[in-house]
């Protein structure tokens, strides 16, 4: 039997990404089996399809397959998108697109009331976290708050990707701090790059307890994206590196929100390969000993951990079902 405390959890956790590795399917069939998801009796895991801008113009192209699906979706959920913005090499670059982007954005959703598209991703550009740049990020995040609001999108949320390398602490703690120091609180996200095909495409542990921790500090946003196919951290043969589980990553990320954790702590629950330490009771969720209720649970997907990408639905399904959480 599901428990409170799970469900509260899982909610809305899962944004499919169905055409990105490995997966990589055509826009048709991945948009297709999103809309399937989204009216099974798993629907409440799933929140949004995740696609570029070019698929999503695609997808507009009232001429193209995939533009039939979409009319012919009958249902009082809304089709939701996570569309990854073009962004740019500068600053220049990225305001220049993201203007033309979210302009086009406005007038499709406007006009297919089925429709819905307030979360962007996007690769911030690396010049912003130059020592000697000092208020350009937060000159660059002012200027694109204001063209939400131009579009009437105050509602919507950018999620931005720091580069992972050495110089991870710096860049993370800017764009956390700096984010929650934007006048409109809640616009900007950060999204954590956590896998891919490669193995050096995963972060540390210790890179993603920072990113965790300093999110919280700040109280941003925090998305996933890549790699956590799998609930519980492991080695995996097909990438040849350990696989960080999303219970590792999210349950870390609700008990700090719950708990006054320490960064080692969290750490401690992004690098436990131990499925038995993660504990869900009918009022709440436990790593080990410590605690979160069911109640700050939701608190915390609404306000702190969002969602992962997952190029898989049926995978994560798959894990919680051996586990018994499912």
């Amino acid at each position: 039997m599901m428990t409170k405390s799970f469900y509260s959890f899982m909610q809305g956790i899962i944004d499919y990404a169905g055409m990105f590795p490995p997966a990589n399917l055509e826009l048709t069939p991945a948009f297709s089996n999103y809309l399937d998801y989204i009216n099974s009796d798993d629907e409440w895991m799933m929140d949004k399809f995740v696609c570029s801008m070019r698929s999503f113009e695609e997808i507009t192209d009232t001429d193209s397959n995939v533009y039939k699906l979409l009319q012919d979706y009958d249902s009082k959920r809304l089709i939701s998108f996570s569309l990854l913005l073009t962004g740019g090499m500068t600053a220049k670059e990225f305001l220049k697109s993201l203007e033309a982007e979210l302009k086009f954005i406005k007038y499709f959703t406007d006009n297919n009331t089925n429709t819905e598209a307030n979360s962007f991703e996007v690769k911030i550009p690396i010049e912003l976290f130059e020592r000697h740049n000092a208020n350009g990020l937060k000159t660059f995040l002012n200027d694109c708050s204001n063209f939400l609001d131009n579009f009437d999108m105050s509602k919507s949320i950018i999620f931005l990707e720091p580069a992972v390398n050495d110089n991870y602490e710096f860049m993370f703690e800017k764009l956390a701090h700096t984010s929650a120091e934007i006048e409109n609180q809640g616009r900007f996200g950060f999204k954590l790059r956590t896998g891919g095909i490669t193995p050096e495409l995963y972060p540390s542990t210790e890179q993603a307890a920072f990113a965790l921790k300093t999110c919280k500090d700040n109280m941003v946003r925090f998305k996933a994206t890549a790699g956590l196919h799998h609930a519980v951290r492991h080695y995996n043969d097909s990438v040849s590196t350990k696989m960080h589980g999303f219970l590792n990553i999210f349950g870390a990320g609700v008990l700090a929100f719950s708990n006054p954790l320490s960064l080692k702590e969290i750490n401690d629950i992004v690098k436990d390969e131990k499925a038995a330490s993660f504990i869900f009771t009918e009022d709440e969720f436990r790593w080990n000993d410590v605690p979160a209720s069911a109640e700050n649970i939701t608190k915390a997907r609404n306000e702190f951990v969002n969602s992962f990408g997952s190029c898989s639905f049926d995978e994560p399904k798959d894990d919680l079902k051996k586990l018994n959480l499912l």
